[in-house]
């Protein structure tokens, strides 16, 4: 297993629509492990896009995940196309030139290597079958293909903050909890299909299951008493707890934060 190479913070969020991604994957074992951030996997296969197991790279992030990484000072957001189409036209005419010449040497390259291995094969078949064998024939260089290497690292650290890209803008209430329960070393999820904001997990949710459903509420909100009976009766019924809480005051301020569990008695 190669060993995971050392992160730069900050490091780039990439701003896709209203999507938060990361391509490295050494930045997604270190938010992971340092930020306790697991984000989603969404990579797939094109030929097989209806898949959803065994997904990779980009990771995803929740939009607390994103906002919290920030606010640390730990990652910036980067407006992923208009960076691109920025660095592709920043080139110069010399470097361009000199991209497109060592791309023609890699597909010509790539051309008589899979000429050559066609013929190997082609060889191979005509002994074994005692077949007269075959004339060797000069390759095609005008049908050339140029392979794309696939790498799960991104080099990013030239990469600018892009004052135009879309910054996380978490709801207020859900952000409260959310950085309350990373503060006290949880874990959390996406709860959507669970319907709640957050799943908590006690560790890695690779080693541990989820012991809270969790939804965040304003510090003056009204709950209505079937929203905690609803919550309650959802939360026992799959071995968990609801939880629910609020911090008080603004956003900014360091102000009290509680959080209650109701679980249904009689299971």
């Amino acid at each position: 297993m190669p060993k995971q190479k050392p992160v730069t913070e900050p490091f780039p969020i990439f701003s896709v629509g209203n999507r938060f991604l990361l391509y490295d994957v050494n930045v997604v074992s270190h938010v992971r492990a340092k930020y306790h951030v697991c984000g989603t996997l969404s990579g797939t296969l094109p030929q097989i896009p209806q898949q959803n197991l065994f997904l990779g790279l980009p990771l995803e992030l929740m939009v607390e995940e994103a906002a919290l990484l920030v606010e640390k000072g730990a990652a910036y957001v980067v407006n992923d196309v208009a960076t691109h189409k920025t660095s592709l036209e920043s080139m110069s005419g010399p470097d361009r030139t000199a991209f497109l010449a060592r791309r023609l040497a890699s597909s010509e390259a790539e051309a008589v290597a899979r000429h050559e291995r066609n013929f190997q094969s082609r060889k191979a078949f005509a002994e074994a079958n005692n077949l007269p064998e075959p004339t060797p024939t000069e390759p095609d260089m005008e049908t050339r293909y140029h392979h794309i290497k696939t790498n799960s690292e991104a080099p990013y650290y030239s990469l600018k903050n892009s004052p135009d890209a879309l910054k996380p803008s978490p709801d207020p209430a859900a952000f409260a909890i959310y950085t309350h329960l990373q503060e006290k070393g949880y874990f959390l999820s996406p709860g959507l299909r669970f319907g709640c904001q957050f799943m908590a997990y006690p560790g890695d949710p690779l080693r541990f299951h989820s012991h809270f459903l969790v939804t965040g509420l304003k510090w003056d909100e009204d709950i209505d008493i079937l929203d905690i009976v609803t919550g309650g009766r959802l939360g026992t019924g799959v071995k968990k707890a609801w939880m629910f809480g609020g911090k008080q005051g603004t956003e900014k301020e360091d102000g009290e934060s509680r959080v209650f569990s109701v679980e249904w008695g009689g299971f």
